[in-house]
């Protein structure tokens, strides 16, 4: 399990959990369907989800996220199902659930991790005045004082919170902007 949460964190600081176009494949544990539309709707049940007045929460189950959307990637894996929600304008929700993987979806998988990318040069508000491709460091060190604490050992800036039972995870560029979050119901930053 250690060894899959390692490969996992790799996977997140090397961005390679981008936003995916519109290509639709199907392969034995993969399913994929065409983007979704990002909208207002879309918006505001993100923030209702995912952000509290003063932090973050993970959703239950794979069904929450669905009233979104319904999800438009799944994949089985090892450890556990990873499930995507690619939008046309480049964001992408993407989650790890708990389920051992019998290569089956499942709407009431627990979600373990949930993890925001936007894979456009424009930016996106998430909630909480986070906004992907625009909040810097220094802003969201300012939204959360004293309650950041730096990964050990992250090539780019990468820093942590816990709210709750929630660990939030924020990662920056070269140049100190969000490109990507995460909230996971574990600490990702294993030594």
């Amino acid at each position: 399990m250690r060894i899959f949460f390692s490969f996992l964190i790799v996977v997140l600081l090397l961005g390679n959990f981008s936003a995916q176009t519109q290509k639709t494949t199907s392969a034995g544990g993969k399913i994929q369907t065409k983007s979704l539309i990002y909208g207002p709707i879309s918006a505001s049940k993100i923030k209702t989800l995912f952000f509290t007045k003063t932090g973050f929460q993970l959703p239950p189950k794979v069904a929450s996220i669905n009233t979104i959307a319904r999800y438009t990637g799944y994949e089985s894996s090892g450890a556990g199902n990873i499930y995507t929600w690619d939008f046309s304008n480049g964001f992408q929700i993407s989650v790890i659930t708990d389920a051992i993987a019998d290569g089956k979806p499942n709407n009431d998988e627990v979600i373990s991790l949930v993890n925001f990318n936007y894979g456009s040069l424009n930016y996106l508000e998430l909630g909480n005045s986070i906004i992907l491709n625009k909040s810097t460091l220094s802003s969201i060190q300012k939204l959360y004082p004293n309650q950041l604490v730096k990964f050990k050992k992250a090539q780019l800036p990468t820093y942590k919170m816990k709210t709750g039972s929630a660990y939030a995870t924020f990662f920056f560029n070269e140049k100190n902007v969000i490109t990507s979050f995460s909230i996971a119901n574990y600490d990702l930053d294993l030594e």
